[in-house]
């Protein structure tokens, strides 16, 4: 049973980008199983570290259940397109849509 629900609003930690790539949270839109990739489906960057060890396809995975992923849409102050975001279970707190807004600080 996943530990999060649809439609309820959560922060996650920002992705460290700048401008309207910064994500500080969302409202959950759909939950997802996640498992392991098979490791012929596992990609690397050119330094040799793995891209990401998880997938919700179970098709290109081993099978082995390794919890959730939710499906966030962002939740971004005025002037900010919102995005699509997938996130582990383990990342998210639940919070108000208020919070979030009040997270986007601009230094000036």
């Amino acid at each position: 049973m996943s530990k999060f629900k649809v439609k309820q609003v959560v922060s996650f930690p920002s992705a460290g980008a700048v401008g309207n790539r910064a994500r500080k949270g969302g409202i959950i839109t759909a939950v997802e199983k996640m498992y392991e990739l098979k490791d012929e489906n596992k990609r690397f960057y050119p330094n040799g570290t793995c891209r990401g060890d998880l997938t919700t396809q179970q098709n290109l995975s081993n099978g082995e259940f390794k919890g959730y992923a939710y499906r966030c849409k962002t939740i971004q102050p005025n002037g900010f397109a919102a995005e699509i975001v997938m996130v582990e279970g383990f990342k998210l707190k639940l919070t108000t849509e208020e919070k979030v807004l009040n997270s986007y600080t601009i230094y000036a």
